[in-house]
């Protein structure tokens, strides 16, 4: 990951994700040169950062990933546990940021849910942005995508 070498057992990885199950599974070639046998043949994951895959590795070895305010090392493990199924890791990352002390605005729970496909975040978020007094902004709109801006504007018209 980002020319860092990590060294973890596959069985750390594949307990929790049918991608990593999977992908260990996949018929070898040479036994010398198999990616993950070696320091010289590592398992290579493209467009993940360092600092993402850390806190994955955190929340997986211990279930957290430090105090709680860190807020953005959990948005990273929701990031990269939908992105290769780590299903209890993703649902441990939702629960963490869906608590009061951790409360992501409106906007932000909304961008994230429509990114990571976190269904449960979608009606509350869409609810406080139809009932707050400030109208969208361009930039909240972008954040959220076009049509998502111009339903909830109309959504707003009408209360």
């Amino acid at each position: 990951v980002e020319d860092c070498l990590f060294r973890i057992t596959k069985e750390l990885l594949e307990a929790e994700s049918n991608v990593f199950s999977d992908m260990f599974l996949l018929p070898q070639g040479d036994p010398e040169t198999v990616e993950g046998k070696s320091d010289a043949y590592p398992v290579v994951l493209q467009g993940t950062s360092k600092k993402d895959f850390e806190s994955l590795l955190r929340a997986l070895m211990c279930r957290s990933v430090g105090s709680d305010s860190d807020r953005d090392q959990w948005i990273s493990v929701l990031k990269l546990s939908t992105m290769w199924d780590f299903h209890g890791l993703r649902n441990a990352a939702i629960q963490h940021l869906d608590v009061p002390f951790q409360s992501l605005n409106p906007v932000h729970k909304l961008e994230l849910a429509l990114q990571y496909d976190v269904r449960e975040w979608l009606l509350p978020a869409l609810l406080a942005l139809a009932q707050r007094s400030a109208p969208i902004s361009v930039e909240e709109g972008r954040r959220i995508g076009f049509e998502n801006a111009l339903k909830l504007a109309s959504v707003r018209e009408k209360l």
